[in-house]
């Protein structure tokens, strides 16, 4: 299988998959099959793993979560400017 970004090869990992529920708030799913790019690191999940994140994320209340993350959140608008922040 070759990625349909960029052309590269595909390998198997065990990965990650974040997920943005309607209100903002995100769920990482830790330890998913999956197929990534050498090249590019482009993610593809099999049709059965989709699947079940979504159920899983339908039925979201009842998740057993392993751990809650805080996470660093910036708001980027108009007025800022990068002149000094990025080299």
């Amino acid at each position: 299988m070759k990625c349909v970004e960029c052309g590269g090869e595909m390998m198997d990992v065990i990965g990650t998959v974040k997920m943005t529920c309607r209100d903002g708030s995100l769920i990482l799913f830790k330890g998913i099959p999956m197929k990534q790019c050498r090249q590019c690191g482009e993610q593809y999940l099999s049709g059965q793993w989709s699947e079940t994140i979504g159920e899983m994320m339908r039925r979201r209340e009842e998740l057993a979560y392993d751990e809650i993350l805080r996470v660093p959140v910036v708001h980027i608008d108009g007025s800022l400017h990068l002149s000094g922040v990025v080299g």
